[in-house]
């Protein structure tokens, strides 16, 4: 009778135990994970800036006219200046940039999709894949807002004189929002699109 009474709080206890499990082991992998993958992206950081200096002044060239913005990278492949050839020489570098601060958020994307445990590896590196992609969705408009911030709110009297005060104010909070708190949150959000799922299914005692 004793034992038989002892049952259902350990078959409860049980139940939930292979959440905690899991969230412990996804915990530990991401931390396993976070060094060899922020050495990959260290080795890949200056080809991925150049990729994405040139995309961004495209998609700037499509939105302004005439086509006046040069994003240049700067020796070591780690910083650029936005430049405009519609300025004085003296003056065309209006803005320098570290381009790596844009995609930091790309090593704990990596971390935490091929921390996943219980999951196959194909399934990992794909879904890792479409979220990369997303993320570099990301990059890429924060880059152009990031831009066009400069040139509403960081110019002086020129910004003044070329964006009324909506648009200062406008991209002013969408640079601010986009590079702050998106910026850091995208990867969880990402995480959460493809797993979330998985670990409610971890929590279902049946």
């Amino acid at each position: 009778m004793r034992s038989g009474g002892r049952r259902p709080a350990s078959a409860a206890s049980g139940g939930a135990r292979p959440a905690g499990g899991w969230a412990l082991r996804l915990l530990r992998n991401a931390l396993l994970w976070l060094v060899p993958v922020w050495a990959l992206w260290a080795l890949a950081a200056p080809a991925y800036n150049r990729l994405l200096l040139a995309s961004g002044e495209a998609l700037l060239h499509l939105v302004e006219s005439p086509d006046v913005t040069d994003l240049l990278p700067r020796r070591g492949g780690h910083e650029a200046y936005v430049a405009r050839r519609d300025f004085p020489p003296a003056r065309t570098l209006v803005r320098a940039f570290r381009v790596t601060d844009l995609h930091f958020h790309l090593v704990l994307l990596g971390a935490l999709f091929l921390a996943v445990p219980g999951v196959p590896w194909r399934r990992r590196l794909r879904n890792l894949g479409w979220a990369a992609l997303a993320t570099a969705v990301f990059d890429l408009l924060l880059l152009v807002v990031f831009v066009e911030s400069v040139y509403a709110t960081g110019l002086g009297d020129w910004s003044r004189a070329h964006a009324g005060p909506f648009a200062r104010n406008a991209w002013g909070l969408a640079e601010h929002l986009l590079d702050l708190p998106l910026k850091l949150a995208l990867p969880f959000t990402l995480w959460a699109a493809f797993y979330v799922r998985l670990l409610f299914e971890r929590r279902d005692p049946s």
